[in-house]
């Protein structure tokens, strides 16, 4: 995901926006609430850091528009990939104790596609549609179609109403 989608700013939000976007967002998230999140209040700060940043902006600006400018290896539905615990270790490096649930799914490189369950599933329930990837080891990306969470019922609910 990227730091705009993390604050959930567009990308043409000034600084005032972003700030006030990462403070509504780490009151939300921070370690010492009850229901705080650790890691999410990271990446919120990590893409606060870089967006008010005019200089790290630009560079993560241009970053973002050459990884978004290049093609997409394939399109999956996401019930095509496996589950998967992926060990994660400080600051997100592979390797160390503490694994999360993840989608996943093999490159052609050997590396792989990875995203968190709880965070594809965030996307489902928001109403997205699809999802861009990328790989871990590589510079291919792919997309992944998702199904909104409660679609099969909504369309099994409609043909029922219909018979």
């Amino acid at each position: 995901m990227d730091h705009y989608a993390t604050l959930g700013v567009p990308s043409s939000a000034d600084a005032a926006q972003v700030r006030d976007a990462y403070k509504r967002a780490a009151l939300r998230a921070h370690p010492d609430r009850a229901r705080g999140d650790a890691r999410a209040f990271l990446e919120l700060k990590r893409a606060y850091d870089c967006l008010v940043d005019a200089t790290a902006r630009k560079r993560y600006d241009a970053a973002l528009a050459s990884r978004r400018a290049r093609p997409l290896a394939e399109t999956i539905d996401a019930e095509e990939m496996d589950v998967v615990c992926v060990m994660m270790g400080r600051e997100g490096e592979r390797g160390a104790s503490g694994g999360v649930d993840a989608y996943a799914r093999a490159c052609r490189c050997g590396d792989a596609y990875e995203i968190p369950v709880a965070e594809l599933q965030r996307l489902r329930r928001e109403l997205h549609d699809e999802c861009v990837l990328e790989c871990g080891g590589c510079s291919l990306r792919i997309s992944v179609r998702l199904k909104p969470i409660g679609a099969d019922e909504a369309h099994a609910s409609a043909r029922v109403a219909r018979a």
